[in-house]
């Protein structure tokens, strides 16, 4: 009973957090990404996790079976893809399997939780599935389930936020029963986990009298603890960006004025990613394009961040190459190490959004307009043409890539839409499979009949 007495107390605190800050202000992100928003049917909740160009969240009140995870396709396609849920706790997952952590098992008419869920094929599932049946581990055998990650071997690793110095990291096992061991015990509210490119486990900790935050890092290898950071103002999940930084969500500002992200490098420096919203919870980052999903309890909308430096401009000329640049696409480096027009992905690979070795390519790309550059200015724009090279006709995802583009055209701050999958199938011969390519052209078109334009072409190799 006091354990899970310190559970009703750690939410408590986080629904007075909630109610002192829904006045908030804009959200603002770091000055060298571009902020957006991707709209949910219903106020988010628990965490989010994208997986190719596929974005889940949780959506529902808390409550016996009252909360779903939803899939958000790249054409707005909305899918409740699992019913049955209390209280999401995290999501984390990949092409063969969506994890899910669920800590409401003991809420009256509750059918399953405080567990851990596998949903197989998540982008691919096409009607809700019963959360009862998808279970890894017994109901009520993780009671405070809450973060979870993946490891270098695929394998999720959730934290048992119980509290009162029982809080711990479980790691899953493929044989053997218990489906989870205890990794390790002794801290609080174990929040968010991460690991990191070498293979290093970090996870958050509340203490559960101070409600202060703190990152540990954990090394399998040496079986070592060691503290990254203390005295954050909250922490709840966490995930890594393309440089390297911990990203962790549940801070406040100092005022408490609106909820914050901070980033955490690998010497526990902290500096603050982006503040004004009423509460971060869930946090994930596309390894592709370097886009952070941040997902704000009560809000209907996920917050992207896209990182400029990740964006390519397609080959303009300097003066406005700025007006429309690729997103989720990595060019080519000629031998003088710039960048060139082609973008090219071996099927199977982590470029490959299918997350499959199946013959097809699947690339991603979406738009930016009106990104801040040094030396180019941006002008009222007066159209926007996509074309592709030796087709009649757009692909049906490059044809929303376009009207999405078009939506925005009037704006006057930098935005950006999509991405879109871009399937380029190998060739088949007798000979065997063999390259192919897809040609996109984009020219947007300012006054006086100035116009950038900027090319890419998707070569698939298997």
């Amino acid at each position: 009973m006091q354990r899970r007495l310190g559970h009703w107390v750690f939410c408590s605190w986080v629904l007075s957090c909630l109610w002192a800050c829904r006045a908030l202000a804009q959200i603002i992100g770091p000055p060298d990404y571009i902020v957006g928003q991707v709209s949910f049917p219903s106020a988010a909740t628990g965490d989010v996790a994208v997986i190719g160009t596929s974005l889940f969240a949780g959506q529902g009140s808390f409550g016996a079976g009252t909360q779903s995870v939803v899939r958000r396709d790249w054409d707005g396609t909305l899918t409740t893809v699992v019913t049955g849920l209390n209280s999401i706790g995290g999501l984390a997952g990949n092409h063969s399997y969506l994890f899910i952590t669920d800590n409401g098992g003991e809420l009256a008419g509750a059918t399953t939780g405080d567990t851990v869920f596998a949903l197989p094929d998540p982008t691919g599932v096409a009607t809700a599935v019963s959360a009862v049946g998808l279970e890894i581990a017994a109901p009520g055998s993780v009671p405070f389930a809450q973060g979870i990650a993946l490891g270098p071997d695929g394998h999720p690793f959730v934290g048992d936020a119980a509290g009162g110095n029982s809080g711990r990291v479980l790691r899953h096992r493929e044989f053997g029963y218990p489906p989870f061991v205890s990794l390790f015990s002794g801290h609080d509210y174990v929040a968010g986990l991460a690991f990191d490119a070498s293979g290093l486990l970090y996870f958050g900790d509340v203490d559960d009298a101070t409600f202060l935050g703190s990152v540990f890092r954990y090394d399998p290898a040496t079986n070592a603890k060691t503290l990254v950071v203390g005295g954050l103002s909250g922490a709840y999940d966490q995930a890594f960006d393309v440089s390297g930084r911990l990203l962790v969500t549940g801070g406040f500002t100092g005022d408490f004025s609106s909820s914050t992200v901070v980033a955490v490098d690998e010497l526990g420096n902290v500096t603050e990613f982006a503040r004004g919203f009423s509460f971060t919870t869930g946090i994930d980052v596309d390894q592709n394009s370097g886009r952070v999903y941040v997902l704000d309890f009560g809000s209907a909308n996920v917050t992207t961040f896209t990182p400029i430096d990740r964006l390519f401009p397609g080959g303009g000329a300097v003066g406005t190459d700025c007006w429309s640049e690729f997103s989720d696409v990595s060019p080519v480096l000629n031998s003088r190490g710039k960048p060139t027009s082609k973008t090219v992905c071996r099927d199977g690979e982590a470029c490959d959004r299918d997350g499959a070795a199946d013959g097809v390519c699947t690339f991603a790309v979406g738009l930016c307009l009106r990104v801040p550059r040094s030396g180019c200015t941006v002008p009222p724009f007066s159209s926007i043409e996509m074309t592709q090279l030796g087709q009649s006709t757009l692909d049906p995802s490059l044809q929303s890539l376009l009207s999405a583009a078009q939506a925005i055209l009037g704006g006057s701050t930098a935005e950006c839409v999509g991405p879109v999958p871009v399937q380029v199938p190998l060739l088949s011969t007798p000979q065997g499979l063999r390259p192919s390519k897809k040609r996109l052209r984009v020219r947007v078109r300012g006054p006086q009949r100035a116009v950038d334009t900027d090319r890419l072409t998707f070569r698939c190799v298997p």
